[in-house]
């Protein structure tokens, strides 16, 4: 019955707008652009996207709830700067990896208890943590990055199964474990109604601690995880790898048509939202246009788009 509900929420939502787009947008690059017909050109723009959208999953569990978390690009970096610091040293992969995954759930816990416990704003509170994370990782790597070779993480970045990358099967089981999460369990229901209002959330009896523990520390342990593939595409790491993936997981979340003030909205979008941003991209790159303009039509397309939405909405 839950999942009829779930299926049914998806259905005529926001969330729909993302995947028709995506089509429109795939049908054009075809159209206009060289290659992406391919099946060489698909596997690795979903490869790619993937990165994004592991991180993103992540995102929308927080927004759902009215929060965010700008401390995901740190996050990102946390992990890959220090699994590659360890298992260059005598950690070995697996306890790099370990490692990696640990630092990345204290600093959602750290957020989340900033969050409920000394009542700082979400935005504020992660921005902090962020910018601390960008000193720490200053501080400790000295300015210079650092390389590992990972067998486990070469795998999970660069391995196909059946012809299907192992990025892409990553992400789709991320996003599986993290639909249940938030349509189909408890926590979820608790998440809606904290993103639909926090007070009569709590005169309801809706435990906010556990809540956002579990959205805060789940955000930061997903993009741990993509700082750890992303280790593993590139072989190497650096104090700026995540910085795209900032504004862009939180631009997936909303193209994806969950409400930044929260409450409102479907975890699949967020799917069709980075695939989406990932198209986009690298339509854009295939023109050969620099990265200033690119930013540039990317924000002016992401703004038209949202413009849409809200006229949506508001119909």
């Amino acid at each position: 019955m839950s999942s009829l509900v779930s299926v049914a929420a998806l259905r005529g939502s926001r969330a729909t707008w993302a995947f028709g787009v995506l089509a429109v947008t795939w049908l054009a690059a075809i159209l206009f652009a060289d290659g992406f017909d391919s099946v060489s050109n698909v596997r690795y723009l979903v490869q790619t996207a993937s990165f994004l959208g592991i991180v993103a999953v992540g995102q929308t569990l927080v927004v759902m709830m009215s929060g965010i978390d700008l401390s995901v690009s740190g996050v990102v970096a946390l992990s890959a700067v220090v699994c590659a610091k360890v298992a260059s040293g005598t950690g070995g992969g697996t306890t790099a990896v370990l490692v990696a995954l640990l630092l990345s759930a204290l600093v959602g816990a750290v957020n989340a208890a900033g969050v409920v416990w000394l009542r700082v704003p979400p935005m504020v509170m992660t921005l902090a943590t962020g910018t601390i994370l960008a000193g720490a990782l200053l501080v400790y790597t000295d300015g210079s990055p650092s390389s590992a070779q990972v067998p486990l993480l070469d795998t999970l970045a660069n391995s196909r199964i059946l012809g299907v990358p192992w990025a892409f099967v990553l992400w789709l089981v991320v996003t599986a474990a993290a639909f249940w999460l938030l349509h189909l369990s408890r926590t979820g229901r608790y998440a809606f109604a904290l993103g639909a209002g926090e007070d009569a959330a709590r005169a309801s009896g809706v435990p906010l601690v556990s809540t956002a523990f579990i959205a805060y520390v789940s955000c930061a342990l997903l993009a741990g995880v993509a700082g750890l593939v992303l280790l593993g595409f590139t072989g190497t790491s650096s104090l700026t790898m995540g910085n795209p993936y900032q504004l862009l997981s939180i631009a997936s979340v909303v193209l994806g048509g969950t409400s930044i003030l929260g409450g409102r909205g479907h975890l699949l979008g967020t799917v069709g939202g980075a695939l989406l941003l990932t198209l986009l991209t690298a339509l854009l790159t295939s023109w050969n246009l620099s990265e200033g303009v690119r930013q540039v039509v990317l924000g002016v397309l992401i703004i038209g788009l949202l413009l849409v939405y809200a006229r949506e909405r508001r119909a």
